[in-house]
């Protein structure tokens, strides 16, 4: 049996601290996991080209190496630098998504595989495109725009959680048997495939490595690690996490995302 083990491990709130950087403590940390044979996935609603940054930073940008981006829409492979898995949501669900947005007064944008797109330049776009180093393109109307099926869609407020909400409740019938929706903070309300969670990518990932679900270690902060804390063999909790997310931690932290709560976890299941 190999062994092996695998951690996946979300960016923000739970690798990065609150200034969106990663500690010298959790470098530290991922390379000792790396000199012994172990894997590190950074497992991320970001997607792939503000992710990518970061995996070069941590020094995981090489063959061997993988990270699952867009809440799990995307896999990739970090040392042939192509996707060894890909999911989309249709077009017409993205239109409904920008028109529901748009009778609610709310920012809305999707992807390309080079960056944001979206019909308004808000403060709300220039921000999270600002938060996540990635470059973001204008567009006149997304119903007539010559845009591929993207992975993700999602809706921001930074006026707080409760507006998203309300959204969220009014769209819950119609997302049924068509896109997952969830938070990956109180800000951000995403929108991705059906089959696009984190924890359907680390199961997949696991089974495509060959290595024993009961050897992969999830850590997270937010409503969208749930589905990856249940599937690891082990679920991290961070001590920053809510209680609601909490409740789904085999473990859960001594530190938090501000002093290097990786560390710990990687020092007490990898090491």
């Amino acid at each position: 049996m190999s062994s092996t083990k695998i951690l996946f491990t979300d960016l923000d709130g739970t690798l990065l601290n609150d200034e969106r950087n990663i500690s010298y403590q959790n470098k530290q940390a991922i390379q000792k996991a790396l000199d012994q044979n172990h894997k590190v996935v950074v497992t991320t609603g970001r997607p792939l080209p503000s992710a990518l940054l970061l995996i070069e930073e941590l020094g995981l940008a090489k063959e061997g190496c993988f990270a699952i981006t867009y809440n799990g829409g995307l896999i990739y492979d970090c040392g042939t630098k192509k996707a060894i898995a890909k999911s989309t949501i249709p077009l017409e669900y993205v239109y409904h998504i920008f028109d529901i947005a748009k009778a609610h007064g709310v920012h809305c944008h999707t992807y390309s595989d080079e960056g944001v797109i979206s019909e308004h330049l808000t403060k709300e776009l220039e921000r999270y495109c600002e938060n996540i180093k990635i470059s973001y393109e204008i567009i006149k109307d997304i119903k007539t725009a010559p845009i591929e099926s993207p992975v993700k869609t999602i809706m921001i407020d930074f006026a707080g959680k409760e507006h998203l909400e309300t959204i969220k409740e009014e769209l819950k019938p119609w997302c049924v048997n068509k896109v997952n929706c969830h938070f990956s903070n109180p800000y951000l309300l995403e929108f991705g495939p059906l089959e696009a969670t984190k924890g359907n990518a680390l199961t997949f990932l696991c089974d495509y490595l060959n290595i024993p679900i009961e050897n992969s270690i999830a850590a997270g902060d937010e409503e969208n690690d749930i589905s990856m804390l249940q599937a690891a063999g082990i679920g991290v909790a961070m001590a920053n996490a809510s209680d609601e997310i909490k409740k789904y931690g085999d473990y859960i932290t001594t530190n938090n995302n501000n002093n290097h709560g990786i560390a710990e976890i990687i020092e007490k299941f990898l090491l």
